[in-house]
């Protein structure tokens, strides 16, 4: 099993999404009864909870609604080339994969600063009410900050990524990569590397395996097959990709929404370089 720190955060986001749209319920009918009685320090705590798991769980739900579902083939592509699923996919017929890291990175960004100045007050009004009345249960309230400090130190990660090397694509020779022969292109990045950095280049064979609907969904990758090399930056800063498939690997299947076998192409660099592509290979 291989997951990243990003994926983590994200994936925590995704699978608390109800939970928090219920919190969120649950803070505001607090924070409404709490005002009734003047409260108005404990009111002002339920509220930013209110805004915090409010904003995370709509935002959670609408990510996972837009983006965490299977790539669902063209039909024009499908019906033009029905003995040819290499070809069903606008960038696989295209011969090159392109990275979305800048669209992540400014989407995470955005919820962890929303996040951020949600849970401020509890950062405040929890310790010093905790202090005063000897009851330090409330101070359970300042996971929600933390989890704010965690998607933000990830997500200038990200963007720090983003500003020194751009987006990334790999451009195939090979389409599609065949088991039993090799998948073989370059991977061109934005603000090249400097020539002559070694990258480490990864081929997986993955059983990506989907559970749960909508919000409650879940994916784990299951690696069935790795094959690994490190190639060089030329003098124009692109990759060299030339990487040997087994011949008893299982093809690209996305026949099963829920069990689907994926190839990703992963290339790092010393300095931070991380790039990502799924490719096909049949």
């Amino acid at each position: 099993m291989k997951t990243n720190p990003e994926r983590f955060v994200l994936g925590f986001i995704k699978f608390f999404g109800t939970p928090l749209c219920i919190a969120a319920t649950l803070a505001a009918m607090v924070a409404v009864t709490r005002a009734r009685e003047g409260k108005w320090d404990q009111a002002a705590l339920a509220a930013s909870i209110m805004l915090a798991c409010g904003g995370a769980g709509a935002g959670a739900i609408r990510w996972v609604r837009l983006h965490a579902r299977a790539v669902d083939p063209s039909h024009s592509l499908r019906a033009a080339n029905p003995d040819a699923p290499w070809m069903w996919r606008e960038d696989w017929a295209a011969g090159e994969v392109r990275t979305s890291a800048a669209r992540d990175a400014n989407r995470l960004m955005f919820i962890a600063i929303a996040w951020c100045i949600a849970t401020l007050p509890i950062l405040f009004i929890t310790p010093d009410r905790a202090l005063r009345s000897a009851d330090y249960l409330p101070l359970s309230a300042l996971i929600f900050p933390l989890i704010g400090v965690v998607m933000l130190t990830w997500a200038m990660r990200l963007r720090r990524r983003v500003r020194e090397y751009g987006e990334s694509r790999f451009a195939m020779t090979t389409l599609p990569g065949r088991i039993g022969g090799a998948l073989s292109g370059a991977v061109h990045v934005e603000h090249p590397l400097t020539p002559g950095t070694q990258v480490a280049l990864e081929l997986e064979c993955i059983n990506r395996t989907t559970r749960g609907a909508w919000h409650n969904r879940t994916v784990w990758d299951r690696i069935l097959w790795r094959g690994r090399q490190t190639s060089m930056s030329d003098a124009s800063g692109s990759i060299a990709v030339v990487l040997m498939i087994a011949p008893d690997c299982r093809p690209t299947d996305d026949s099963n929404p829920k069990s689907r076998i994926v190839w990703r192409l992963s290339a790092k660099a010393p300095g931070g370089y991380r790039a990502e592509f799924e490719v096909p290979v049949f």
